[in-house]
């Protein structure tokens, strides 16, 4: 039976190619070194029909060598990655009074206790919610009724932690204030930045009698940034609960989540 012998050179490099330059923070990324951003040309492939069925490669595999040999030489052609840009939807309730921005693929949670409720599809420790105070219990003026923003934000943990509290045995939290700041935003209205990092630990075992049988494991890390506003006597406050491991990763879509948070006044 006739076979076919395939001979697949490397590939050749020529050095008038145009740069690939990066289009944005998440969009194409150039990590290839300068000296390699060049043309690629296509492996060259010769065949020829050999009757020594010792050294033929057989018609059914011919495909898959092919497959291989463009895999294979391209393999050092690395660090070159594609990052999807992330968009936002404006979600606005003109009843209560707020807007905001929000990443269109996470999705809407009803029933979960907040005015407004998203979370990521993929990522379910992470989703944003919006809180609003009575407006029968509660007359604000200013955001400045709840004080300084460092006691705004002990005010903020310590709602946090009373939320989180649990009658587990053997669970134990461990918080701390990352940072509480002001702005005025384009709207004219004054607004605080609260950020927090709480941490759950709890015991593998809390029945066990002996101690070294009780091993204390890192149960989730995570942050939560609060932005607060006060309008129609109301306080809002839009919350925000990201792991802490990918907050680095995401912290430029939370802020300019965080930035387009806006209290408006509500006709009677």
């Amino acid at each position: 039976m006739a076979s076919i012998l395939i001979r697949v050179q490397p590939l050749s490099m020529t050095s008038n190619s145009p740069k690939l330059d990066r289009s944005s923070s998440r969009g194409l990324v150039n990590l290839v070194s300068p000296h390699h951003r060049n043309r690629i040309r296509g492996p060259s492939i010769s065949c020829k029909l050999q009757g020594n069925k010792d050294f033929a490669v057989p018609r059914r595999n011919v495909l898959a060598l092919i497959l291989a040999g463009c895999i294979l030489s391209r393999a050092n052609i690395q660090n070159l990655a594609y990052a999807q840009s992330v968009v936002f939807r404006e979600y606005i309730d003109t009843f209560d009074g707020y807007s905001l921005k929000y990443p269109q693929n996470w999705i809407q949670v009803r029933g979960a206790g907040a005015d407004i409720f998203f979370r990521d599809p993929y990522v379910l420790d992470e989703n944003l919610s919006v809180d609003i105070s009575s407006p029968s219990s509660s007359r604000y003026k200013s955001v400045e009724d709840l004080g300084s923003p460092d006691e705004a934000g002990k005010k903020v943990l310590r709602q946090y932690l009373t939320e989180f509290m649990s009658t587990r045995l053997g669970v134990r939290r461990e918080s701390s204030i990352l940072s509480t700041s002001s702005r005025v935003a384009d709207d004219g209205r004054l607004y605080y930045q609260v950020e927090v990092n709480i941490k759950s630990y709890a015991n593998n075992n809390e029945l066990a009698v002996m101690p070294q049988e009780r091993v204390v494991r890192l149960e989730w890390d995570r942050r939560y940034l609060s932005v607060l506003g006060v309008e129609n006597n109301r306080l809002y406050e839009l919350r925000i609960q990201t792991p802490e491991k990918t907050f680095s990763e995401e912290e430029n879509d939370i802020r300019e989540v965080m930035d387009s948070f806006r209290v408006n006044k509500v006709a009677v």
